[in-house]
C-alpha cells in the first residue's frame, strides 16, 4: 500500500490523547488526532467550516505508524507550570473578559493552574498509508503549508524540515526517510520501537485502544456525538 513519511523533529512536542483539566499529559508517541490536525492545517481545512468532518474523513481513513528515532540524548519530560486567566480587572476590555474562566454559575473563576507535560530530544517518524492521490495532496501540501504546523502545541514547532517522501509501502517510505536525514543508519522496521494502527479483529498481546480516531475539529460537529473515537493500536518493541 502507498505510504508517506515524514520527519518529527523538535526540541518539544506534546501528543495528548486523554488529559483533561489542570494536568495535560504528554503520550510517549504521536497521537492520529494530532497528525491528521496538522496535515489539515498544511491542507487549509478550516476547523470551523460546517463541513470540516467530511473533509478530513479522507485523512482520518489513512492508517498511521509513528516510529521512535534514535537521538544522541535519551528522551525525556519537561513539565510546564501554566497559569490561564490571572491579572484581569474591571476595566479590562471585553476582548480580555472573554478570557477569564468562569464557574458555573458564570461568576469569575480567578486564575487556573495547569501542569503540562512535553518530551524533550524526541524525533519520530509519522508515516501514513492509503490512497495515493491523497498522500500526493498532503507531500505538497506538508512542504508549502497553508497554515503553520507544530507537534501537538503551538509552542512545539519542528526543528527540521518534515522532509515527506511517498513509497510502495511502510518500509520503503520509512527507509527512504532515512536516507535522507544525517546522522541515522538505515535499518529494518521491526529494529525500531513503533505504534501501528492495526485491525479491531486483530488486536493480541501489545494491542491496546486509544481515543485519538479525529471526527471533527471544529465546535460545530453536527450529528456527531463526540470529536474522537478510539482506535486498536499494536506497540512493537524490537528484540534486544
Amino acid at each position: 500500500m502507498p505510504a508517506l513519511a515524514f520527519y518529527l523533529d523538535a526540541p518539544m512536542q506534546s501528543w495528548g490523547a486523554s488529559s483533561k483539566y489542570q494536568y495535560r499529559e504528554t503520550e510517549s508517541f504521536p497521537t492520529k488526532s494530532a497528525i491528521i490536525g496538522l496535515v489539515a492545517a498544511a491542507l487549509g481545512v478550516d476547523k470551523h467550516d460546517s463541513g470540516e468532518a467530511e473533509k478530513i474523513a479522507p485523512l482520518t481513513a489513512l492508517r498511521l505508524t509513528a516510529v521512535k528515532l534514535e537521538k544522541i540524548h535519551n528522551t525525556s519530560r519537561l513539565m510546564d507550570f501554566h497559569t490561564v486567566g490571572g491579572g484581569y480587572d474591571k476595566s479590562a476590555s471585553i476582548r480580555d473578559k472573554m478570557s477569564i474562566p468562569k464557574k458555573a454559575s458564570g461568576a469569575p473563576f480567578g486564575t487556573v493552574i495547569t501542569r503540562r507535560s512535553y518530551l524533550t530530544d524526541s524525533s519520530f517518524a509519522a508515516i501514513l498509508e492509503g490512497d495515493n492521490d491523497i498522500l500526493l495532496d498532503i507531500q505538497k501540501a506538508l512542504k508549502n503549508p497553508v497554515w503553520g504546523v507544530w507537534f501537538g502545541r503551538k509552542t512545539c514547532l519542528p526543528a527540521t524540515p518534515l522532509t515527506p517522501i511517498i513509497a510502495d509501502s511502510s518500509e520503503k517510505a520509512l527507509e527512504a526517510l532515512i536516507a535522507k536525514l544525517p546522522g541515522y543508519e538505515p535499518k529494518p522496521l521491526e529494529q525500531y520501537e513503533y505504534q501501528k494502527e492495526c485491525e479491531s479483529s486483530n488486536t493480541g498481546d501489545g494491542t491496546f485502544y486509544q481515543s485519538d480516531q479525529p471526527i471533527a475539529y471544529g465546535q460545530h460537529h453536527g450529528p456527531v456525538p463526540t470529536a474522537y473515537r478510539a482506535r486498536p493500536i499494536y506497540h512493537h518493541r524490537p528484540s534486544q
